[in-house]
């Protein structure tokens, strides 16, 4: 009997997609591109970026890019750290880019004519941590 319930259940959670709990730490850096550039100076800022992204093997890449972009006044732009962010409430189109590259790695750049964002995972998929039982047995 209980192995039927058992198998039951299986069929039941099998016609239904199960919830994603996973998390994932991730840092989006994000440049805004002036709105004076002509387009032959847009289409070079897009492949510096492109270019400079593609080399960030850790998320403390993404910083040191930041800081020279800063200091060179080539972008303006920001790094936003997202701690533990729950990996179902990403859009469908970032989960499958995320998935195409190594964690550290930044996704292909992503946004529109006036800013440029890659994400980068700074760690693996990871469940949620349970809190211990306070029960006895």
């Amino acid at each position: 009997m209980i192995a039927t319930l058992v198998a039951l259940a299986f069929a039941t959670q099998a016609g239904r997609p199960m919830l994603d709990q996973r998390r994932v730490d991730l840092l989006q850096f994000e440049v805004r591109l002036p709105e004076t550039l002509t387009p032959a100076e847009r289409t070079r800022a897009v492949a510096t970026f492109t270019a400079d992204t593609r080399t960030i093997r850790a998320c403390p890449d993404a910083a040191r890019i930041a800081a020279r972009y800063k200091q060179d006044r080539i972008f303006s732009g920001t790094l936003t750290s997202r701690p533990n962010a729950p990996y179902a409430a990403l859009p469908a189109p970032l989960r499958a880019e995320l998935a195409k590259v190594p964690t550290g790695h930044a996704t292909r750049p992503f946004g529109s004519a006036r800013e440029l964002r890659v994400l980068i995972a700074c760690s693996a998929l990871k469940l949620p941590r349970r809190p211990a039982s306070q029960g006895t047995i």
